[in-house]
């Protein structure tokens, strides 16, 4: 079998083809075959360690097997509680159900993979291929992960990972949010060894390593359907270029983090854009305080653009009747009136002496007679007429009379159903106008309560900061002092530095090499304890509760040789450098700051050759190095 198609470990399912492929882990297609019907699933496979050049960079901190073999069991310990979280979510129909899982170990080295298979869904990505999402279908998506997220908040789980690459489409096109809590603890548990791209859609404030809480998925949600709304680019990100760089992508989380204003999306209206823009606020405050009020407010979007279809089929209909019954014309003496509510016509014919009347009524006082005298003269009773008309007459005028067909007026009956609509539009308009009034009046009782909240929280920050700033000015005399006694005794070790001590006037080498290690191993296993400080991805400080700088932690963006580099200090002075990239490591041991051995990266190891001018200058190298890192 191919090596890229693992085995089930459920002997029903059989894995057919990989689906895709993140920072820590593999998607596969599996089938079951039953009486003839197939079934799919997904089954994710997470190894840990992920890789060979994580396990040596463990290995390298750790010091032993036993030490190496518990920190990964501790990570894989950590995964399978994430998923049995999951547990909770079944049944809900916006986030991926994961239906098992199991574990196997490795027989010739120290590592787990971890099966999960859950229903088998579309990716977001293979959904969108070869087609434009409309606003309508990005007013749904968010609609439907907002519904994810409120059952999130219920269970108090903050998903902390929302990004395209998370989010599923079911075969009825409902939108699902997947991965909760996996790939986040392996963010956490792995020291930051994958974290390639997952701060494009974060939070400002999980970015600068604050508190923080449910708002910052609003956040990364609002920068999904921003994007999606905006030719698929982030905010800041040009729109112009065809071809987007990694550094375009650096200088818009720069813009972003800055927290400089967003433009609005190149393809949203002005209403959504004014939903998006809250939800992307810089500062927590200003955003939805609940997944639930963004939520409503997408529906409230998506309920009134109905409510303006249904308005515009209105209109049309309303002028579509028959030609002659819509102009209200007069011909001579005989005008044409057309009733607006029953849609009928009626005709007046008047005698020419009525032409002239000055009003309506006196020509219907003329035309008319009344029912008094002028009556009795102008129409002939009922008794003579039939006489005069008599039988005969009476029979030809039945025959010649067509009879009475009782039409129906389609204009009539249009208007009716008309009616019938706009009252039920009437209907809907005031419960949704009640609705907007209630909702109103939650969002400012919520205000009132984060606006007391916050009138406490900004009180006891004030207090706080003037509290430090007298004892910052207690101290900066003090700290001053104290850079300045560590610079001097570096200026004399500098000094002092000359030839390697011989083994009569120092430790035994075996000696030294082995109290190097210890010194290392005692710093890694205390790193958890240890106050940390800087940025990852650039560089991380650790101190111990003595304010004592005892490893720094340089990222290849900052590595003049593009590497990995480690330096372990002990009395503030380098004893230890660890400098990796993938398979490559090479590390060098310090005594009195002169480099006494150095293992290369095919493993071979020189001790206190002085006399090759690479040793020396390797030494020299990345002792300078850690001095700048230590003080810079």
């Amino acid at each position: 079998m191919d090596k890229e198609l693992p085995l089930s470990p459920w002997p029903e399912w059989k894995i057919i083809d990989k689906t895709g492929e993140g920072s820590f882990g593999s998607v596969y297609r599996a089938e079951r075959t039953e009486r003839g019907h197939s079934f799919y699933s997904a089954i994710k496979i997470i190894s840990i360690p992920s890789s060979r050049e994580e396990l040596l960079s463990v290995r390298s901190e750790t010091g032993d097997e036993k030490s190496l073999r518990n920190y990964f069991e501790t990570v894989m310990e950590d995964c399978i509680q994430e998923i049995s979280t999951m547990e909770y979510f079944r049944g809900n129909s916006h986030v991926v159900a994961v239906e098992d899982f199991m574990v196997t170990e490795y027989l010739d080295e120290i590592g787990w993979d971890i099966f999960i298979r859950m229903e088998y869904l579309t990716a977001f990505a293979d959904y969108c291929t070869g087609r434009t999402l409309s606003e309508e279908e990005v007013i749904r998506l968010g609609i439907d992960l907002c519904k994810a997220l409120e059952y999130c908040q219920r269970l108090n789980i903050i998903h902390r990972d929302i990004k395209p690459e998370n989010i599923f489409v079911s075969r009825f096109g409902d939108f699902k949010l997947g991965d909760f809590g996996i790939a986040r603890e392996l963010e956490r548990s792995m020291a930051g060894y994958s974290k390639k791209g997952t701060y494009s859609y974060m939070a400002p404030e999980m970015y600068r390593g604050e508190p923080y809480d449910g708002r910052v998925d609003i956040y990364s949600l609002g920068l999904v359907l921003y994007r999606l709304l905006n030719h698929n680019r982030l905010p800041f990100m040009s729109l112009e270029k065809q071809l987007i760089t990694y550094r375009d992508k650096e200088n818009a989380l720069m813009h972003r983090m800055a927290g400089e204003p967003l433009v609005p999306p190149a393809e949203a209206s002005e209403e959504l854009t004014r939903i998006l823009l809250k939800a992307c606020a810089f500062q927590p405050s200003e955003r939805y305080l609940s997944a639930g009020v963004f939520r409503r407010d997408l529906e409230r979007l998506k309920e009134k653009r109905l409510l303006l279809q249904e308005g515009i089929i209105l209109e049309n209909t309303r002028y579509i009747e028959p030609p002659e019954k819509t102009l209200v014309r007069e011909e001579g003496n005989t005008p044409v009136h057309t009733h607006k509510e029953s849609g009928e016509e009626t005709q007046s014919v008047l005698p020419e002496d009525a032409k002239d009347a000055p009003s309506s009524g006196a020509k219907a006082a003329e035309a008319m007679p009344s029912s008094g005298a002028k009556a009795a003269e102008a129409m002939p009773s009922s008794g003579e007429k039939a006489e005069k008309a008599g039988p005969s007459q009476r029979t030809k005028a039945e025959e010649a009379a067509p009879e009475p067909v009782q039409e129906t007026n389609p204009a009539k009956i249009e208007t009716e159903e008309l009616k019938h609509r706009r009252s039920m539009l009437e209907i809907q308009d005031d419960r949704r106008i009640d609705r907007e009034r209630l909702l109103r009046e939650r969002e400012e009782r919520e205000r009132r309560k984060y606006r007391k909240t916050a009138f406490w929280i900004a009180l006891i920050l004030l207090v706080g900061i003037a509290v430090a700033m007298i004892v910052i000015l207690f101290v900066k005399d003090m700290i001053e002092n104290t850079v300045r006694e560590q610079t001097q005794d570096l200026l004399v070790s500098l000094e002092n530095r000359g030839t390697p001590p011989s083994e009569d006037e120092g430790e035994d080498f075996a000696v030294s090499i082995q109290s190097i290690r210890d010194k290392a191993t005692q710093i890694v296993n205390s790193l958890e304890t240890y106050d940390r400080e800087g940025t990852e991805g650039d560089r991380l400080r650790y101190r111990n509760g003595d304010g004592q700088i005892m490893k720094v932690l340089v990222y290849p963006a900052r590595s003049p040789e593009g590497l990995y580099e480690e330096y372990y200090y002990w009395d503030g002075a380098l004893f230890f450098a660890y400098i990796w990239y993938g398979d490559e490591i090479n590390m060098y041991y310090y005594r009195d700051g002169m480099l006494i051995r150095w293992i290369d990266d095919e493993g071979n190891s020189h001790d206190n050759d002085q006399e090759d001018p690479e040793y020396t200058e390797r030494g020299d190298r990345y002792w300078l190095r850690s001095i700048a890192e230590l003080y810079v």
